[in-house]
């Protein structure tokens, strides 16, 4: 594992990849992925975590049995920062923020003063609005990107546009083009916020972007001085959801951050003994419904999925036991090729009904398919108890997200990413109906990444589609490749393996944009 975490070199001309197998010939496209890939700098400095390092772009062009690959650093504020002075001028996840020589002491002294001057080192998500490309992390600091060539075209600052300080790396996409986002403020007092983009037309005279944005709706942060930790949020037909964990940022620290010499990962604080609370919110109105839902605490990234079936609200959550994956991942443990087998995510499953005006301490769930409960308490919160199905131990779920996402749905697609337990190496399809695993592994050197599901053009069965994953070998004299897996059947088309002049970091998420 420990060769996965090596600095690696951008190679921003394209190179043609070759093809074992078969790509079929309907998967025309660009597939994009996005992470951290440079840790490393003169003068003996290193990062301290692996979601601290420089933000690296890679596509995979695909045309007719064609491929080509290149990738490019992000040229950020803070990569430009990082490659004049070689020390993080911004405060990253895991590492402090050095002083800015280039600041004369009075803006030195000042930014000490100010909590975490945000990053815009965007290692997490790329995702399209309209037709641009944009990359992300959980800052305000959204970044557009040529898609050809992948240099950064323009930052946008939700900052300036909304007061949100921070945003969720996962924004949902509707059927009419609407799109909503997570965001939240510590500068103006501790808020949660739901982003609204509606529709563009190009027969408007509306902003493209970020730039249209509205708040729908806001949420008080349910504690004094710290806000929850998020990374998405669900939504289906008529909802938003949004999971108020008790994973906090500690906004007092923050503000000393400047003077401590605090990371953001410094700042949290885990309270297991608080419960977690769900926020159902009104897509049309914005207005949170008056129910009170919450569960025992836990820590999750990821929702897979959310939907409606007959009065209920089914919440679908990859989810751990507590935070610690944070700490598997700084790279003093990493580069030693330590990764634990314990606190790994599984597939879990909260019902929210809708009607709760039921007697206390029964269960309001009314579904049969479902093992999951929802109890009314004599405070009058519905406390809720999930099911979970399959095996723990994958992450980054995938299902086919443009036509079941808010819908119901039975498939999910998850990687081991770099799990040391049963799925250590391997990809995943889950049977959410049956339980059913099937896992696709080849060696133990082989890592793959996050799966994208691409579905085939005229489609209607939810598995009638091709998976793509970029697998990184790590066995000498191997090369890595982009392999493409038939969805029905997890088994593989064909690969396109990348030219050796090539260096491929493992990555976060990606998203393919069909031609």
């Amino acid at each position: 594992m420990e060769n996965l975490f090596k600095s690696v070199e951008q190679c921003p001309d394209p190179q043609t990849a070759e093809i074992t197998g078969n790509i079929p010939d309907w998967v025309e496209g660009q597939l994009f992925r996005l992470g951290p890939a440079k840790w490393d700098f003169d003068k003996g400095f290193s990062f301290n975590h692996w979601l601290d390092g420089s933000a690296l772009m890679y596509k995979f062009a695909i045309r007719k049995g064609h491929v080509d690959v290149m990738s490019k650093f992000l040229d950020t504020i803070a990569y430009q920062k990082l490659t004049q002075i070689q020390r993080p001028v911004f405060t990253e996840f895991g590492t402090k923020s050095y002083p800015d020589p280039c600041k004369n002491v009075f803006s030195r002294f000042f930014s000490t003063l100010v909590p975490l001057e945000l990053t815009d080192n965007n290692i997490a998500n790329v995702f399209m609005l309209d037709d641009e490309l944009y990359a992300s992390s959980e800052t305000c600091h959204i970044w557009k990107i040529d898609p050809n060539d992948l240099t950064c075209v323009k930052k946008t600052d939700i900052k300036e546009l909304l007061s949100v300080n921070l945003a969720s790396s996962h924004p949902h996409k509707c059927l009419d083009g609407t799109t909503y986002n997570l965001g939240a403020s510590y500068m103006t007092g501790l808020r949660y916020h739901i982003l609204k983009m509606s529709p563009f037309s190009h027969h408007s005279l509306k902003e493209k972007g970020f730039e249209r944005a509205s708040i729908l709706t806001s949420i008080s942060s349910a504690h004094k001085t710290c806000f929850s930790y998020y990374h998405s949020f669900g939504l289906t037909e008529n909802y938003i959801l949004f999971l108020e964990q008790p994973l906090l940022v500690n906004t007092v620290r923050m503000a000393a951050s400047g003077i401590k010499g605090y990371s953001l990962k410094d700042c949290f604080d885990w309270n297991p003994s608080q419960k977690t609370r769900f926020h159902l919110i009104d897509r049309v109105s914005g207005h949170e419904i008056k129910t009170k839902y919450q569960s025992d605490a836990f820590f999750f990234f990821h929702h897979i999925n959310t939907y409606e079936e007959d009065g209920h609200v089914i919440a679908d959550i990859q989810a751990f036991p507590d935070p610690e994956v944070l700490d598997k991942f700084y790279l003093n443990k990493l580069r030693l090729g330590e990764f634990a087998v314990s606190c790994q995510p599984v597939f879990t499953r909260y019902v929210l009904p809708l009607k709760t005006d039921g007697k206390k301490g029964e269960n309001l769930i009314t579904l049969h398919n479902t093992a999951a409960t929802a109890v009314k308490q004599d405070n009058g919160v519905v406390f809720l108890e999930p099911e979970t199905k399959g095996e723990s131990g994958f992450e980054m779920p995938t299902i086919n997200y443009s036509m079941f996402n808010t819908r119901k749905y039975r498939y999910i697609y998850g990687t081991g990413v770099f799990e040391t337990g049963k799925f250590a190496n391997s990809l995943v399809k889950l049977d959410n109906v049956t339980g059913q695993m099937s896992v696709w592994k080849e060696t133990s050197t082989m890592y793959p990444s996050e799966i994208v599901y691409v579905p085939r053009p005229g489609s209607v069965e939810e598995d009638d589609g091709v998976l793509l994953s970029v697998v990184i070998d790590v066995a000498e004299d191997t090369r890595d490749f982009l392999m493409v897996l038939d969805a029905k059947t997890f088994k593989e088309l064909g690969r396109a393996f990348v030219p050796r002049s090539v260096q491929l970091p493992p990555t976060i998420h990606g998203m393919f944009h069909m031609d």
